[in-house]
């Protein structure tokens, strides 16, 4: 369920957060700082290391080109913690191409490693940029958003002078992972910053269209995803 537009508060100063009963509670203040630096031509190098049963803690789908999406990546897992984000391809997993998508080939690669690490090249997900805003003491951070897609940016604001722009899907507030949160846990991210607020976003679109490769009829298909 999307916040209303007369609910969400992030036009106007907020001086803590209220969340209805049952949601969670960010407390005000609270630093949310896992997330990831700008990488050259979005292409990274990983070094990840193993997890609780020598997982990285990631869902890898093939789609049907053969390319390797991240499909899932668990919260605070070694792979959350070293960059790793949903929508991100896998071009290399532990010195071998991933061009052909061979997901047998990824489990083996896991499980052969001796060492506790996992060296990944990735590209990211496209079209995403990260935008730092300012809160106004009178008029709070000057946007607002539906399903965590930005509707409205009020002029001569820190988010408007900073490129924030209608049509954008915020998927990061502080490097927190919220595509998919309801709109209310998004805006409780975003009022726990006191002064500064960084979003990841990408175009609408461009989400959507994400959404519809990694979401596809084959999902039914155990064969299309890995877990490791």
């Amino acid at each position: 369920m999307s916040i209303s537009w007369e609910v969400q508060d992030l036009f106007v100063s907020s001086v803590g957060v209220s969340v209805p009963d049952g949601g969670a509670i960010i407390e005000q203040g609270c630093p949310i700082k896992i997330g990831r630096i700008l990488a050259a031509r979005g292409i990274r190098e990983l070094l990840i290391r193993k997890g609780a049963g020598g997982k990285i803690g990631v869902t890898i789908r093939r789609l049907a080109e053969g390319k390797l999406l991240i499909f899932a990546v668990a919260r605070r897992s070694p792979a959350y913690l070293a960059g790793l984000r949903f929508g991100d391809e896998i071009l290399c997993f532990d010195g071998v191409p991933a061009s052909g998508g061979d997901l047998a080939k990824v489990r083996e690669l896991l499980q052969k490693n001796v060492r506790n690490s996992i060296k990944l090249h990735t590209k990211d997900r496209s079209g995403e940029r990260y935008i730092a805003i300012t809160r106004d003491a009178h008029r709070g951070y000057g946007f607002r958003f539906v399903n965590g897609e930005i509707t409205s940016v009020r002029p001569n604001t820190s988010a408007e002078q900073c490129g924030l722009e209608r049509r954008l899907q915020i998927v990061e507030v502080n490097g927190e992972v919220v595509a998919g949160m309801s709109d209310v846990d998004i805006e409780a991210i975003i009022c726990a910053s006191v002064h500064t607020v960084t979003l990841c976003v990408i175009p609408t679109k461009v989400y959507r269209n994400l959404l519809a490769r990694l979401i596809a009829p084959s999902i039914v298909d155990p064969s299309t995803f890995v877990e490791i």
